[in-house]
């Protein structure tokens, strides 16, 4: 390294020496700029969300948006006590109802409701039935027993 580069840079370090007090006292200053102008928009935003939420307050609790909700609130609280007394008075009627149509569900469903009975003809048609087969001898007295056990069973 030449001598006059020597100089250069240890003139360079000199100056950066002399400085360096100067730049970091620039970068603290600016960094609590930064701090203060940060802390100055955090209040102007909470002071602008304070002031739409007391707005927002003072149109609900204005009196003909208020008087609205509090009319249909009491509208749908009377039709609800309404049509609970209509439920409680008629609900015999409406269980009736339930049970006939469960009824006719399970009649059209299975073809029988009655007890003895099967796709309409009661047992003991289908034991008359059986009993002349027996006699014409189409069903030997073992099928016989074994057929009159089983439609007996079912009743």
């Amino acid at each position: 390294m030449t001598k006059e580069s020597k100089e250069t840079e240890k003139s360079f370090k000199e100056t950066i020496t002399k400085n360096k007090d100067k730049i970091l006292g620039d970068t603290v200053i600016k960094y609590d700029q930064t701090v203060i102008q940060e802390k100055k928009t955090g209040r102007d935003a909470l002071e602008r969300i304070e002031e739409t939420a007391k707005i927002g307050t003072e149109f609900i609790k204005s009196r003909p948006y208020w008087e609205s909700i509090k009319n249909s609130s009491q509208k749908l609280k009377e039709k609800g006590i309404e049509q609970e007394k209509k439920l409680k008075k008629q609900s015999p009627k409406l269980y009736r109802k339930i049970i006939n149509g469960f009824f006719y569900f399970f009649e059209i469903l299975v073809g029988r409701i009655k007890l003895g009975t099967q796709y309409g003809v009661s047992s003991l048609e289908l034991l008359e039935k059986l009993a002349r087969l027996k006699e014409l001898g189409v069903l030997t007295d073992e099928e016989f027993a074994k057929k009159k056990k089983k439609i007996l069973d079912r009743i």
